[in-house]
């Protein structure tokens, strides 16, 4: 007698199972709250998905589910352009769903709708659980401390460069009516989809290898479920501790996502990134012509100030100097006067002692005489020699009054590196002119002969 138990086959057992669970929840569907662990959209139309629940992430409930090719096209209707965006691995969803049982391929679920509401929610509920998350660790202003130069030029962009968000930058700036010139580096990189967190994360990371005046970061408008990338902790991070001053300019005026929260400076649209590295650099030109137009102003009033006081020196030197000499002139010519009356005069009185004398003395007179001469041609020399001495001295401070008068003359202030501008002969002085003027301008070696044709403000 055999003793073996009673036992049953595997597919009765699972029959049993499919009887009991179609006679209890055949037919009936439900919302189903879940986690897509994989997903496999297959090439017969149909989409395979593993769904999972986890609680503290630790998994408690697993099942296989299945989109068939007819509900794949209703529910892509319903969810649009965030189709791809819902339906990906890690993405929590609310979907509409029944069971079914088959003995040779066990449970799953049939899935025949997908909450978008839910998944938007989903994403705004990460979103705020991102920025706790940044906050808490202290990274929301960490790029906002980067001080962003006066004159923004060379700028690493990150962007798709399919999309028109990244057209209507390039052309934007490129195109400025200022005819700046900026040097770009583009990062192309997908900013939606699978890999658009890994693609924007490496290419930030080869970008802060080096130092940028600002790092832009753009997309064009899109659903919330469309800009999700930037969303990412690891992105938004990654912004935060990039060397140089981030700029990020995603979607369209309504749209904010986490990275705004952490770049240095956040922009509605790419087009706003570029109009203010534009202006930047157009309010930097302004102050420096401003600047330029002060600066010039002031030189030109104290050239013309100089100028004019030193006119007036060479004026008083050149009459001071005329009227020492004609006063030193007088007085020589005074004492040469005095100097030869004296002289006559000794002689006169010598003669008329001569006459006086005996023909013995005659001779002694003779001697004394002569001696008297010599004595008076020495005293005669030694003021010549006094008179030379003193208008030689005299010369070299004229002459060195004239070396200053000249040193100070139009002619050597241009040859120092100045220039004279002249308006029919005259010095201009800075009075209106009217269009088509002619202006001369002395220089050391050349003069310049131009036509005045505005004024720049």
């Amino acid at each position: 007698m055999s003793t073996l138990p009673t036992y049953y086959s595997l597919s009765k057992i699972l029959n049993r199972v499919k009887i009991i669970i179609d006679d209890t929840i055949a037919g009936k569907y439900f919302w189903l709250k879940v986690e897509i662990t994989s997903i496999n959209f297959h090439r017969s139309g149909h989409t395979y998905l593993e769904l999972a629940e986890n609680i503290n992430g630790k998994t408690v409930a697993k099942c296989k589910a299945i989109i068939w090719n007819q509900n794949v096209a209703q529910i892509r209707e319903v969810l649009g352009q965030d189709f791809s965006n819902v339906l990906k691995k890690g993405n929590e969803i609310l979907c509409y769903t029944n069971i079914q049982f088959d003995a040779a391929h066990g449970l799953s679920l049939l899935i025949t709708d997908i909450n978008l509401e839910f998944a938007v929610g989903q994403i705004e509920k990460k979103r705020q659980e991102t920025l706790y998350r940044l906050k808490k660790e202290g990274l929301i202003a960490l790029n906002k401390q980067i001080k962003v130069p006066l004159v923004i030029s060379n700028i690493a962009v990150v962007a798709s460069e399919n999309t028109s968000g990244y057209q209507d930058f390039i052309k934007n700036i490129q195109d400025n009516p200022y005819g700046y010139k900026y040097n770009l580096e583009i990062f192309s990189s997908a900013v939606q989809g699978n890999g658009a967190e890994s693609e924007i994360l490496k290419r930030l990371k080869t970008i802060n290898k080096q130092k940028y005046d600002c790092v832009v970061i753009i997309r064009g408008g899109g659903s919330k479920m469309d800009l999700d990338v930037f969303n990412s902790y690891k992105i938004s991070k990654q912004v935060s501790k990039m060397q140089s001053a981030v700029f990020s300019g995603i979607g369209h005026e309504t749209d904010i996502t986490v990275i705004d929260f952490t770049a240095n400076q956040a922009f509605k649209t790419p087009t706003e990134v570029s109009n203010y590295i534009v202006n930047k650099s157009y309010i930097f030109e302004q102050n420096i012509l401003r600047a330029y137009d002060l600066i010039y102003e002031r030189y030109q009033n104290l050239l013309e100030r100089k100028f004019s006081e030193l006119i007036l020196n060479s004026e008083g030197i050149t009459n001071a100097s005329n009227s020492f000499t004609q006063l030193r002139r007088g007085f020589l010519h005074t004492l040469m006067n005095r100097l030869i009356s004296s002289v006559k005069n000794i002689i006169n009185e010598e003669k008329n002692n001569l006459s006086l004398i005996n023909q013995k003395q005659l001779q002694q007179s003779k001697r004394t005489i002569n001696n008297q001469e010599r004595l008076i041609k020495k005293q005669l020399e030694m003021l010549g020699l006094l008179v030379e001495y003193v208008i030689h001295n005299k010369k070299a401070y004229l002459t060195n009054a004239l070396i200053v008068i000249a040193s100070n003359s139009p002619k050597a202030i241009i040859k120092k590196g100045f220039t004279i501008p002249r308006v029919n002969g005259n010095p201009y002085k800075g009075e209106q002119l009217t269009e088509g003027t002619i202006i001369k301008l002395e220089f050391k070696n050349s003069v310049i002969i131009t036509k005045y044709v505005k004024q720049d403000k």
